[in-house]
């Protein structure tokens, strides 16, 4: 799992934010963001705005487990691939 996830025990959760410089690439994002969720059948709560998606992982048990680990690194997978498109 990325350094970019925020780790917290109370609720037992993982929190991240994504910054994005145009929306269209931001919903596209998004739409890649809900195929890994739907996949895992595990769904994070998003916020967004024109700029910027925030993502919490929020475990369905009192510690993080496989599917929540699985779910993170999903979304940091698909945000890479995003990325290195728009450089290539």
């Amino acid at each position: 799992m990325n350094e970019r996830w925020k780790q917290k025990k109370k609720p037992a959760s993982l929190e991240t934010r994504f910054d994005f410089d145009d929306y269209d690439k931001l919903r596209t994002f998004l739409d890649e963001l809900a195929e890994v969720a739907e996949k895992l059948e595990h769904h994070p709560n998003i916020s967004f705005s024109k700029s910027h998606v925030s993502v919490i992982i929020y475990s369905t048990t009192d510690e993080l487990n496989d599917v929540d680990v699985a779910l993170a690194d999903g979304i940091d997978q698909c945000f890479h691939r995003f990325t290195a498109q728009l450089e290539g």
